[in-house]
């Protein structure tokens, strides 16, 4: 039985310090800003808000092609683990499409997982299954316990911005609904994305208001097993969320993944969102 590693592409946002202590091998997102593309993992967020506020077209991004996953699968492989990798929503991306091709070319070795989650709530699976990898579980475990554990995971949002995710294309079958009740009643809409989908909760009118429809929302979800909170350039709650978070979900403040999201996710959501992330136990 050959040991396991994860790869995961890098909407997990996971930090670098946090995978290499997981053993997690990541493959970059690329960032467009005009016709040059950008590696997300040679990309600071320093620069990323820089160059998204100067470019004359608004940025985006790209999954990797078969090539990148491939490195990293043969990376991996090549030292003698077998690999599980997680990609973004194929609904929403073809990371999982360019994983699966490239794992083709190592038969049984490599198993490719859509998380159907983003940002930390992909992170969260990332980091179970790099757990589950690091205590010995074989892959096909791993695999079957990923493909359960995604049916339990939410990211919950809050948007203070839509223009950024109207031009980027990702709430194409809901903005039309949340357009109207952010318009109609100038609030923040709050959205769930759960296995693949999105659906719109409510909304906020205030930074208050927002944090505290997040917690409200986690709350009737609880128990949870694992937690986790993001948030992007300028929102000035995110401590406070994670504060609430470990109040009530029974986890240590440094038990809840918290992060500022990285470029994938900020291309899409603006500054100023923030979310929180969970699996029900």
């Amino acid at each position: 039985m050959n040991s396991v590693r994860v790869v995961a592409d890098d909407g997990c946002d996971l930090s670098p310090a946090l995978a290499a202590e997981y053993q997690v091998e990541i493959v970059p997102v690329f960032v467009r800003f005009g016709e040059e593309m950008v590696s997300s993992q040679e990309l600071t967020l320093a620069e990323f808000w820089a160059r998204a506020a100067n470019s004359p077209r608004p940025p985006g991004t790209s999954a990797a092609g078969p090539g990148p996953f491939y490195e990293a699968f043969a990376k991996v492989v090549s030292a003698g683990h077998d690999v599980v990798c997680l990609t973004l929503p194929s609904l929403y991306s073809t990371s999982f499409n360019s994983a699966w091709v490239a794992a083709q070319e190592f038969e049984d070795r490599v198993r490719v997982v859509d998380s159907r989650s983003f940002s930390v709530g992909m992170g969260l699976l990332v980091l179970r299954a790099a757990q589950d990898a690091l205590a010995g579980c074989e892959a096909e475990a791993i695999q079957a316990k990923l493909e359960e554990l995604r049916e339990r995971t939410s990211v919950i949002f809050a948007l203070d911005t839509l223009e950024w995710v109207r031009r980027g294309g990702r709430l194409a079958r809901l903005l039309p609904l949340v357009d109207r009740v952010a318009r109609t009643l100038s609030v923040k809409p709050v959205i769930e994305f759960r296995n693949g989908d999105f659906r719109l909760l409510g909304a906020a009118r205030t930074a208050q208001g927002t944090l505290q429809r997040i917690e409200d929302e986690v709350r009737s979800r609880i128990p949870v097993e694992a937690a986790a909170a993001a948030y992007t350039r300028g929102c000035q709650t995110a401590s406070e969320l994670v504060a609430r978070l470990a109040s009530f979900v029974e986890l240590k403040q440094g038990e809840i993944l918290f992060t500022e999201a990285g470029a994938v996710f900020a291309v899409h959501a603006g500054p100023r969102a923030l979310g929180a992330a969970l699996i029900r136990a």
